[in-house]
């Protein structure tokens, strides 16, 4: 008895049968059972030899199993095939028909290797069977995959008489083959590996990949537990076997990245995939588990993060892992409320020391320094102080301190600890080395900046530090920079003023005193400040001097001036403009060009009526360019007067050189020369001087009637001052000179005096 299709069935005697069942396709078991009953007499008699009925009943039963025939009478060259050869490999020709005739639809590739197998058959002393794979085309277009089965039923004189062919649709079989070889070859050449399981974690089976990773043969793992394999591994990486079994019996699968040990007992990090194989019917049969061996990725991703947060050289922490650690301390600093001292430290002379005895020594040094740092700094297990590399020779330290006082002494712990001598070069030919170094700190959150700020602060303290002599310690100044800070504040506000028009210019007025008349006024800044009122210029001049603000500052006083002089000069008012010039003006080359720009935006002769102040210190500072830009204004028609004179150096000696048109007696002098025998003395000089150059001369400081007969004897009919009256907008100007004209002060100045 033999079962198939679910059905025991007789075992038929004779060749066919075993040929018949080879040949059966997956089908119902019906048509299995009748096409299995039909073979014998198919064998015996042929398709030409069963008529009417009985042959139509076999060719329904055939195509029902799947099975294309075709009988073969190759002396008499004819032969008849059923309804599904034909529709496989064409009808039979009823005259010359040849058993190869069909292989021309058979795939190329197929052809020659069955041309030469059928030859073998038909050949005298060829074999009674032929069994073969082939593709054949379908309808639409795609090859499909059968078996062919050829049987010689009658020969006479070698020669073959009659002839059975077959044809079983094997695609699915042939696919699942072709599957299975892919399975196979995936499963012995596998770069991952593999064990099969039963469900009690059993071994069944091993692929070489999963012996090579775990170091053992698979002889020795079939049969055996794999359970305690996973039981170890889940408990090297902290998990529990309940989870493993948990997301088997809810998802079927569960992976995870797990460290293990191989036979040898060296450690192994491994991905690991436990999952259960489904079974199409019944309960559950087999897991497989599959192991990527990541101990390799894992050493080269630990060491390049080594690298990425380390100094090769050094084993410090690198500037990337400084300004991490810097973030956690500074946290914590905020949290726990401790102060850390962020230090920058360069070594001295040390470009020298790389210079004389080469890199070898230098990076010697280098590694030395590291290790001395290392040894020096505290560790505890909340806290340990850090050293790292910036790079070349300059290091960092984050130390946790209470106070100044006691960063103060660590640091300078640190500096004695780097002055030993150092032991470099080779054993026979040892080198002794004293090195000192610079250190720059700053302290936080006295220093309440953030970690990149902070660690510049430092940088600051060690410029200082370097610049004061080398070989000491530096803190930064958190109050100068507090300082620094509000200067810049103060120059934005300044800027923000010359942009509004807050700015304003007032006048005060320069007077013939001998003739009482008013010859002109001189320019004087004031802020007109919407909180903190109207501001003198020494409360916010002195922020600009040294910027480039101070230029423009001084460019829109001229302009001012210029626009308030033509207006005067339109209403009848002939008055000379002066305007106080900076050294840092001066200096600038387009000053000239520009000046001359400004003057000719007027149709009034303005140029003539503009006189420029310009202090002694900074007119002498550079003679020769002064002479020259002097020369060239002059040209325009403007005038040039020394302020504040006498208060300078080289007076005497560079004034020549100087064609200035007036001097200026400073004003601390005239105010005194009244009391004070010297004072009166410099500004008689001063007014001797001015003679003797063919100069004008005015007197700054008049504050009274005194001031002014005093300078009247001494020659000086010019002057100016509070006495006379004190700076006013521009509007007030016509108004206070109509005024004036009329004032008893006048005619006791001049009237009295010529009297």
């Amino acid at each position: 008895m033999r079962r198939l299709g679910g059905l025991r069935l007789p075992l038929l005697a004779g060749a066919g049968l075993a040929t018949g069942l080879a040949m059966l396709p997956a089908t119902p078991p019906w048509a299995a059972l009748a096409g299995i009953a039909l073979l014998p007499i198919l064998l015996q008699q042929g398709l030409a030899g069963i008529q009417g009925r009985r042959r139509r009943h076999l060719h329904d039963t055939l195509d029902a199993c799947g099975i294309a025939a075709a009988e073969w009478r190759p002396e008499r060259g004819d032969g008849e095939g059923s309804p599904l050869w034909q529709a496989l490999a064409g009808p039979i020709a009823a005259r010359r028909a040849r058993p190869t005739q069909w292989l021309e639809l058979a795939h190329p590739l197929d052809q020659e290797r069955l041309l030469a197998d059928f030859e073998g058959l038909l050949a005298p002393d060829g074999g009674d069977r032929l069994r073969a794979s082939l593709r054949l085309p379908q309808a639409d277009g795609q090859w499909r995959w059968y078996e062919l089965q050829a049987r010689v039923q009658q020969r006479r004189g070698g020669r073959v008489r009659r002839l059975l062919t077959t044809l079983a649709d094997v695609e699915r079989q042939h696919g699942a083959e072709e599957r299975q070889r892919i399975s196979v070859a995936l499963f012995a050449h596998l770069h991952e590996g593999v064990l099969v399981t039963d469900l009690q974690l059993r071994v069944l089976d091993a692929n070489p990949a999963y012996c090579r990773i775990m170091g053992l043969s698979r002889e020795a793992l079939l049969g055996q537990p794999a359970a305690p394999l996973l039981t170890t591994v889940l408990h090297r990486s902290g998990l529990r076997p309940e989870q493993l079994q948990q997301a088997l019996q809810e998802q079927g699968v569960w992976q995870g990245r797990v460290s293990g040990e191989r036979a040898d007992r060296s450690p192994c990090v491994l991905q690991l995939t436990v999952a259960t194989i489904p079974e199409p019917d019944g309960p559950l049969r087999y897991r497989v588990v599959t192991v990527s061996d990541l101990t390799e990725d894992t050493r080269r991703q630990q060491q390049l993060r080594q690298q990425q947060r380390f100094d090769a050289l050094t084993g410090l922490a690198n500037q990337q892992e400084l300004m991490r650690l810097l973030t956690q301390a500074l946290a914590a600093s905020e949290r726990e409320g401790f102060r850390i001292a962020i230090c920058r430290l360069d070594l001295d002379q040390f470009k020298q020391i790389n210079s004389r005895h080469g890199s070898e020594i230098g990076d010697e040094l280098l590694h030395q320094v590291a290790q001395r740092l290392g040894a020096a700094l505290r560790s505890a297990p909340q806290w340990s102080d850090v050293a790292a590399r910036l790079g070349g020779d300059e290091f960092a330290l984050l130390l946790r301190v209470a106070d100044a006082e006691e960063a103060q002494r660590a640091l300078e712990r640190l500096l004695n600890v780097l002055r030993a001598s150092y032991h470099l070069g080779p054993a026979g030919e040892p080198l002794s080395l004293e090195l000192t170094a610079s250190i720059g700190a700053t302290l936080f959150p006295l220093d309440n900046s953030d970690a990149e700020t902070l660690l510049r602060h430092a940088g600051h303290a060690l410029y200082r530090a370097k610049h004061s002599g080398r070989n000491g310690l530096r803190f930064f100044d958190s109050a100068k920079r507090l300082r620094d800070e509000a200067s810049l504040l103060a120059l934005a506000r300044m800027q923000q003023a010359l942009d509004a028009g807050e700015l304003r210019l007032f006048y005060q007025p320069k007077l013939d005193m001998q003739a009482g008349r008013v010859l002109g006024m001189e320019a004087l800044l004031r802020w007109q400040h919407p909180e903190r009122g109207l501001l003198p210029p020494s409360q916010f001049l002195p922020l600009i001097e040294q910027t480039g603000l101070a230029v423009q500052v001084g460019d829109w006083v001229i302009d001012q001036a210029l626009k308030q002089s033509a207006q005067w000069l339109a209403q009848g008012l002939d008055l000379t403009v002066s305007v106080n010039v900076t050294a840092r003006q001066l200096q600038m080359p387009d000053f000239a060009q520009r000046l001359q720009e400004l003057i000719n935006r007027h149709q009034e002769p303005v140029a003539r009526h503009l006189s420029l102040e310009v202090l002694e210190s900074a007119a002498l500072a550079d003679v020769a360019a002064s002479n020259q830009l002097i020369q060239r204004c002059r040209a325009f028609g403007v005038r040039f007067a020394l302020d504040d004179f006498g208060t300078g150096y080289s007076t005497l000696t560079y004034l020549k050189k100087l064609p200035v048109d007036m001097l200026k007696i400073d004003r601390s002098f005239v105010q005194n020369m009244l009391i004070d025998a010297q004072d009166m003395a410099l500004v008689e000089g001063v007014i001797g001087l001015a003679r003797h150059f063919g100069c004008s001369v005015i007197a700054e400081g008049v504050e009274s009637a005194a001031h002014a007969r005093a300078l009247l004897r001494l020659g000086c009919q010019l002057g100016q001052g509070n006495g006379i009256a004190a700076a006013m907008p521009s509007a007030e100007v016509p108004g206070w000179i109509e005024a004036f004209s009329r004032s008893p002060w006048l005619l006791q100045l001049g009237g009295r005096e010529q009297a």
